[in-house]
């Protein structure tokens, strides 16, 4: 009779630590989707934050390159001559001037 009694004991023992075990994975399971869903989310502002820095980039380029052509206008004859026009009304002798009537 002990051993039948000793015998439910363990089955029960066993049975029990095998719903410890069970609600432990299962705790483990929420944990770790709970975790794979906040890295997923992180992941998805990070991508919308480098496309936006990408187009930024692409901007500031775009600026760059227009100023590199307007340093390589400001350095040549051709800037040179306008502005002598433009601001101090400098000419070359075989131009011809026209000039708006008011």
């Amino acid at each position: 009779m002990n051993s039948s009694k000793t015998i439910k004991r363990k089955k029960k023992k066993v049975q029990t630590g095998r719903i410890y075990v069970a609600v432990v994975m299962l705790f483990m399971v929420i944990v770790m989707s709970v975790q794979i869903f906040s890295l997923y989310q992180k992941n998805k502002a990070y991508e919308a934050t480098e496309e936006a820095l990408r187009q930024e980039l692409e901007v500031e380029l775009q600026k760059q390159e227009k100023l590199e052509e307007y340093e390589s206008y400001v350095g040549s004859d051709e800037y040179i001559e306008d502005e002598a026009s433009k601001k101090l009304g400098l000419t070359y002798d075989n131009w011809i001037i026209f000039r708006e009537e008011d």
